[in-house]
Order: structure tokens, then sequence, then C-alpha cells
């Protein structure tokens, strides 16, 4: 189950560093483990366009959603062809802004958050051009 939200029942959880081929073996060993799969969120695009090699492979990618994190190049081409239904941006120039923001003020003598979240943006087909 994932916090508030009780339908969803997580099946599987085994990291692949971030590494698109890590990606595609992990992804296959759970697909051959679990029958039944609705999606796959992956920490980074790598990752997730990996495991949709594998699904590919499986002839099980229309029967899953595939989310991804960073907006790289290669994730934002998938979800223009419909294989990725999205993935998230970070905002770099936002959190260079802040960075230098917080420094500044931390150099003045004021107060900086301990925590200073940046908004992140995400990339579906409705919003990618």
């Amino acid at each position: 189950m994932i916090n508030g939200y009780p339908d969803f029942e997580v099946v599987a959880r085994q990291t692949a560093d971030y590494d698109r081929a890590k990606g595609l073996t992990v992804f296959e060993n759970i697909l051959a483990a679990q029958p039944e799969i609705d999606g796959v969120f992956a920490h980074n695009d790598q990752m997730i366009l990996g495991a949709i090699e594998a699904a590919e492979a499986a002839g099980r990618a229309e029967e899953i959603i595939f989310i991804g994190f960073d907006a790289i190049d290669d994730a934002v081409a998938a979800v223009k062809a419909g294989k990725l239904a999205a993935t998230i941006a970070q905002q770099p120039a936002e959190m260079g802004r802040l960075s230098v923001e917080m420094a500044a003020k931390y150099l003045r003598g004021e107060t900086v958050d301990e925590y200073v979240p940046v908004p992140l943006s995400l990339v579906t087909p409705e919003t990618v051009e």
C-alpha cells in the first residue's frame, strides 16, 4: 500500500543504479515474478527507459503505465511517442537561483530555512512541445 492510497499495492522495489541496462534487467526479473503490474515509477529516466524496453520485449508494454524522473531528451521523446506516460522535470535554474539566494542570506547572518522546496514540472503528452 502507498500511504493515503489503499488501492495501490507495491509489488516490487529494486534498485537499478540509475542505469538503463540495469533497469532493463531488473524489470525483466520483476516481470517474470509479477504477472500483474499496472504501473512503474523509476527515480530517473534511464531506469524507466530500460524498464520500457523489458516490457516491450515481453509484449507487456501496452498494459503498463510508466513514469520517470529527470525529463532527459530520450524520456521526452518517449512521452511524445506514447511509450512513457510522464516524466518529472526538475528546475535546475530555479535550484541554482535559490541556492545562491540562500547562501547570500546565510552569509548576511539571516535565518535560512532548513528545507527549501523547488517546484517540479510534470511532462506529459499534453505539455510536450
